[in-house]
């Protein structure tokens, strides 16, 4: 290959990236829904993933944690005869990386969730104390695609363990029974260009002195 040659493959390339936008940490905005031993509900607004970055170049999002505010949920207790309604917030005790490929399918590695359930009430209006009351670990494995439009992802069928009858100022079965199990299931959306990156060149694969 002609020395001129191989000046202009390596100008373009250094043009292009150079092009590339910066790749900066933020928190991205997490919208979408979870269902809890089948009982559906909507994520808490105002949840994120971060502090993490996306390079469009590689498709690579930097390690993150999701964060969301405290929410409620209403489920069934069956020994109670009631409904009950537990305020609770979601988080995130590791950090995760992602990856989306040239295709735009995309995945993060294991988050695990915590779930604690701050307060009670049955029947809408009866308090019951339920002291230490968290469930964990919760592993999740989130996929789906990424786009210009955000970065769609997916989890079903995921665990949330029990916690001991004593758990939850001694209503840990009540709360089990509306938490615990494996009917879950998670939808989030990453607002944010996830655009894919472009597919392999094969001047990166062969070489400048590549046909």
């Amino acid at each position: 290959m002609a020395a001129s040659t191989k000046w202009n493959i390596a100008l373009a390339m250094a043009l292009q990236i150079a092009a590339l936008p910066a790749v900066h940490a933020s928190n991205f905005a997490v919208t979408g829904t979870i269902s809890v031993n089948g009982n559906p509900g909507v994520l808490p607004a105002g949840g994120t993933f971060g502090d993490s970055g996306y390079n469009g170049a590689t498709g690579a999002l930097s390690s993150g944690q999701f964060t969301f505010p405290v929410a409620t949920t209403t489920f069934h207790s069956d020994s109670l005869g009631a409904d009950v309604t537990v305020t609770y917030q979601l988080s995130q005790t590791n950090t995760s990386t992602g990856q989306v490929a040239s295709d735009g399918v995309a995945a993060l590695t294991q988050a695990s969730l915590k779930l604690q359930v701050l307060s009670a009430l049955v029947g809408g209006v009866i308090p019951i104390g339920v002291g230490t009351c968290i469930f964990q670990p919760i592993p999740v494995d989130l996929a789906g695609t990424g786009s210009a439009a955000g970065l769609d992802l997916s989890a079903a069928g995921f665990t949330i363990p029990t916690v001991a009858p004593t758990d939850c100022g001694g209503h840990g079965n009540e709360i089990n029974g509306g938490v615990a199990g494996s009917n879950n299931s998670m939808q989030v959306q990453l607002a944010g260009d996830f655009t894919p990156p472009p597919a392999n060149d094969t001047i990166f694969v062969n070489g400048f002195d590549g046909t």
